[in-house]
């Protein structure tokens, strides 16, 4: 069944990726950038694209509501824009936790945290009139105790996801009478700029598994931490 699915970070790497695969398999695909007019997602001729920068509270609203005007409802809100400490001027060996600065720190739940529940709240009425409503927040195993316990070099990045997962969790359990289901998922460690060349997965695999994935998900699995294949992750 095509589904009208609203995707954040779809300019480039693992969103760019999703993007391609949800639009191959016939969805209606809205897609988010920070720039207005992103080349590589222009190309794949998506439904329609907004700008948006979810660091950005107002900019948030007036993505969501540009998406309004462009669709009366969403069937899946998939957010996986994010960003780690090195996007905010952070070096590659200096992210640990006493390493960064308060306003590094906060910059990386802002965009990861705080980002995806802006655009959650201000997407709520689209999603409120789809079918089969899901809400899918693209985490990290990071973000589990078990593995960041001896994994993770980013301590903002690490805390930010797991932060998304107990937000997600708070979600789910508001919007289970509602029949929107939300559910957490370790896309895998893919080779894009944060995951790196030594990454097992690449781009392509890890994107193909999700776009499946979204396809499975229902309500029964609100709340759920899964793996790009839909085994349960540890918390």
């Amino acid at each position: 069944m095509t589904k009208r699915i609203f995707l954040t970070g779809a300019n480039r790497g693992l969103g760019l990726a999703l993007a391609a695969e949800l639009i191959e398999a016939g969805h209606e695909v809205y897609g988010s950038a920070r720039e207005s007019a992103p080349t590589d997602l222009l190309a794949l001729d998506p439904a329609g694209i907004v700008q948006l920068d979810q660091a950005d509270e107002a900019s948030v609203d007036a993505g969501i509501a540009a998406l309004a005007e462009l669709t009366p409802t969403l069937d899946v809100l998939i957010n996986c824009a994010g960003a780690d400490a090195r996007a905010f001027g952070s070096p590659e060996d200096r992210r640990g936790p006493f390493d960064l600065d308060g306003e590094t720190f906060t910059n990386v739940l802002r965009v990861n945290v705080t980002g995806p529940m802006l655009i959650t709240r201000a997407a709520l009425p689209l999603l409120q009139r789809g079918v089969d409503a899901m809400i899918i927040n693209i985490s990290s195993q990071l973000g589990s105790m078990e593995v960041a316990a001896t994994s993770g070099r980013d301590t903002a990045y690490c805390v930010s996801k797991a932060a998304l997962n107990n937000y997600s969790v708070k979600a789910a359990g508001a919007l289970r009478d509602e029949e929107i289901g939300v559910v957490m998922v370790h896309p895998g460690w893919v080779q894009t700029d944060m995951g790196g060349e030594r990454a097992p997965m690449t781009v392509d695999e890890s994107s193909a598994a999700l776009a499946s994935l979204v396809e499975k998900l229902t309500l029964a699995d609100t709340g759920r931490f899964v793996r790009w294949d839909g085994t349960d992750h540890p918390w």
